[in-house]
């Protein structure tokens, strides 16, 4: 994707499995508020829409094979994976990004050893919306942009949210037309719910964030001790 950009949520979800069908994937109001932020350790149901106890056991699923085009940090070649299913309207994973992750990044992906693989699974159409800004931007504006979101969450996760992530574009230098042409953009759209799907599907993720690590899901993380044993159990096995 070059620099191009966004629109409104109407025409968001008339495409690929259609407004009925993308509501009763997530099983939440389209574009709904989040909810009032609950205790570290929980996660949002992907099922359910709602925060649920998380759980940091870790449980076996297939390894994921990583595309060329997806969005990583670190180097490709680390003895350890992670890949992260987040929804950019998750105060979960917002935490994580602001508070776990520059520990994670320092002590692990910085040094060599781990490789973070950033995957889509927005939960309502606005984080769907927010998803397609975030995609349309130059691959190395990619994690300023998905910074600015996360930091903006409460400014633009709400019903009426997309005309806040048209100012967030306009604050990346994207013009009204630009931003309008990302959120019509049948494509990176289909490819986004489809890897939602995916993630559903093949990998079972029930909630945000969920996290891959070398074939071990783990999901409902609230603090850093989690990922260093996955991470050092992952090292200690290769």
């Amino acid at each position: 994707m070059n620099k191009g950009v966004l629109l409104g949520l109407v025409i968001l979800l008339a495409a690929a499995i259609g407004f009925g069908g993308w509501y009763a994937y997530t099983g939440s109001q389209i574009g709904a508020a989040p909810e009032a932020t609950p205790a570290a350790g929980t996660a949002t149901s992907a099922a359910t829409g709602s925060d649920t106890a998380g759980s940091t056991a870790a449980t076996e699923v297939p390894l994921p094979e990583i595309a060329a085009d997806e969005m990583t940090l670190g180097n490709a070649d680390a003895p350890v994976t992670i890949v992260e299913y987040f929804s950019l309207g998750c105060i979960h994973c917002k935490h994580f990004h602001e508070e776990i992750l520059p520990q994670l990044k320092a002590d692990y992906i910085d040094t060599g050893k781990v490789r973070l693989v950033f995957r889509d699974f927005p939960l309502d159409g606005v984080a769907l919306a927010a998803a397609q800004l975030s995609r349309c931007v130059s691959p190395m504006a990619y994690f300023a942009m998905v910074d600015t979101i996360f930091k903006q969450q409460e400014a633009w996760h709400i019903q009426e949210g997309v005309p806040v992530l048209a100012g967030i574009a306009k604050g990346a230098g994207m013009d009204q037309a630009a931003f309008d042409a990302c959120i019509a953009n049948k494509e990176l759209r289909d490819k986004i719910i489809a890897g939602t799907q995916q993630g559903s599907n093949t990998f079972k993720v029930e909630a945000t964030p969920t996290f891959i690590i070398n074939g071990k899901k783990l999901s409902g993380v609230g603090d850093y001790a989690p990922f260093k044993e996955a991470v050092e159990a992952a090292l200690a096995a290769q």
